[in-house]
C-alpha cells in the first residue's frame, strides 16, 4: 500500500492518521516535538530547513497540516510559507502522485454575507488569509500535482472555545447577519481520507482546490441561540452593529459533487454528537 507523510502532525493529523492505517497505508508523522504515534513518527522543525535524509526516499501521498503557534503575520509564514517550502525542498518529488495542503477559507475577506466557492475573489483577505494563500501558491508554482482544501472553521476533536463561550453567557451578533462556516473534525478526516483513496484507488484528477465546510453556513445569532437551548445556558445577548468583520457563506457544491457524503451536514449534528459524548463521559469514567 501507498506510503503518506503527515507533516505538521497534530490532532488533525493524528486523527487521519489512525484513519489511513487501518486501511492499510504506510503512514508517517513528522512533527517538531517528540510525541507518541500510533504509526511510524519523525521529528523535525519544518521552520527550518531539513535534510533530506530524515524522509524516506520514497513517498506517494503528502499532507500538509501545520499550524501557526501564534496569530502573528509572522508564526504565520513561519508556519505555512516557510514550513512549506523546507518540506518541499527536501522531498523526493520523483515518486510524490500527490501532495495536499491544509488550507483555510480564510483566503476570502468578504464582509457582505456573500456566498463565496473556489473561484471567488480571495484580494480581500487578512493578513492570515494573504500568507495562507501565497502558501497554496508556492506549491501550485512547482511541478508537483496538488490541492489544497480550505477548511472552515474545525470544530470538535476536543476543541471546547464555543461552548464555553456559550455557558458563560455570550454575545452574537443579529444584525445584520454575520455567518460562520465550520467543519466538525471527522469530516476534516473524512474528506481528506476521501480524496486520497479518490487518487489511490481510481486515479481520480483532483482539482487544485476543494472548499471543505459543512451545507450549513449559519448565521452567528442562530448558532448561538440553538447552543444555549440545548446546553440549557443563558440566552444570548444579541447584538446589533455595523458589520466589518468576514462574513461570508462558503459553498461545498464542487466536494459534494465529487461524491462526498457529510457525517455531519450541519452544526445541529455535529454539536449534538458532541454533546452526547459529554453526556456519557461521566458514566464512562465513574
Amino acid at each position: 500500500m501507498a506510503t503518506i507523510l503527515i507533516a505538521g502532525c497534530g490532532r488533525l493529523g493524528m486523527q487521519l492518521g489512525q484513519c489511513l492505517q487501518q486501511q492499510g497505508y504506510e503512514v508517517i508523522g513528522l512533527r517538531r516535538s517528540w510525541v507518541d504515534m500510533p504509526f511510524q513518527r519523525l521529528q523535525a522543525d519544518l521552520s527550518q530547513p531539513i535534510s533530506p535524509a530524515i524522509l524516506p526516499a520514497k513517498l506517494d501521498y503528502v499532507v500538509y497540516s501545520a499550524t501557526p503557534d501564534q496569530r502573528t503575520p509572522e508564526a504565520y509564514q513561519t508556519a505555512y510559507v516557510d514550513g512549506l517550502s523546507h518540506l518541499l525542498d527536501a522531498l523526493p518529488l520523483a515518486t510524490l502522485q500527490h501532495f495536499f495542503f491544509v488550507s483555510s477559507t480564510a483566503v476570502y475577506g468578504q464582509t457582505d454575507g456573500s456566498w463565496v466557492n473556489e473561484d471567488s475573489d480571495t484580494s480581500l483577505a487578512k493578513f492570515n488569509g494573504q500568507i495562507v494563500l501565497a502558501a497554496e501558491q508556492t506549491l501550485m508554482a512547482t511541478e508537483v500535482a496538488a490541492t489544497a482544501v480550505r477548511f472552515g472553521g474545525i470544530y470538535g476533536g476536543g476543541r471546547g472555545r464555543l461552548l464555553s463561550k456559550v455557558r458563560q453567557g455570550a454575545e452574537a451578533q443579529y444584525l445584520p447577519p454575520n455567518y460562520t462556516n465550520r467543519i466538525h473534525q471527522d469530516d476534516c478526516v473524512g474528506v481528506l481520507d476521501f480524496l486520497i483513496n479518490l487518487k489511490q484507488t481510481q486515479a481520480k484528477q483532483l482539482a487544485p482546490c476543494y472548499l471543505a465546510v459543512d451545507s450549513d453556513p449559519a448565521a452567528e445569532s442562530e448558532v448561538y441561540q440553538w447552543l444555549a437551548q440545548e446546553l440549557q445556558a443563558p440566552a444570548p445577548i444579541m447584538k446589533n452593529v455595523p458589520q466589518g468583520s468576514s462574513n461570508k457563506r462558503c459553498s461545498n457544491q464542487r466536494l459534494l459533487a465529487l461524491g462526498y457524503q457529510f457525517k455531519y451536514p450541519g452544526f445541529r449534528q455535529g454539536y449534538s454528537a458532541i454533546l452526547k459524548q459529554e453526556l456519557a463521559a461521566p458514566s464512562a469514567n465513574p
